[in-house]
């Protein structure tokens, strides 16, 4: 069952990352990788939502069905370091971007860490 959940979850994501990267095609940017960096920040996000919610208990305890569907699963498929580090690859050694190469990696690093901040602070302020 949890290979199932998990096979499941990681459908689901994929399929999300696909769509929004269709979506933001149109939308290609100098020096931001607007799809990896959209679905990125977002399961930044929503791993701090969860995160939120596995300290209080609420959610997503290790080892339980929705751990694996959502965190395991969705978020794992979901969001794509690899894709990351290929868009990084691209933009240094083939475009010499390197203002652009600096740029995506700062945003995404720095972005996704405070995305995940907001989302688990989120979760606290509406646990009080």
């Amino acid at each position: 069952m949890i290979y199932f959940l998990i096979a499941l979850g990681g459908a689901l994501g994929a399929l999300s990352r696909y769509g929004i990267f269709q979506f933001l095609t149109a939308y290609k940017h100098e020096y931001i990788r607007l799809g990896v960096f959209s679905v990125n920040i977002l399961g930044s996000f929503l791993i701090g939502i969860t995160l939120g919610l596995m300290v209080n208990g609420i959610l997503f305890e290790k080892g339980k069905a929705e751990h694996f569907l959502f965190i395991t699963g969705f978020l794992g498929a979901f969001t794509t370091f690899s894709t990351f580090s290929q868009d990084n690859v691209e933009l240094f050694f083939i475009e010499k971007n390197i203002e652009g190469f600096l740029l995506n990696i700062s945003a995404n690093i720095i972005i996704g860490f405070l995305a995940c901040t907001a989302g688990y602070f989120l979760v606290k302020a509406f646990i009080r």
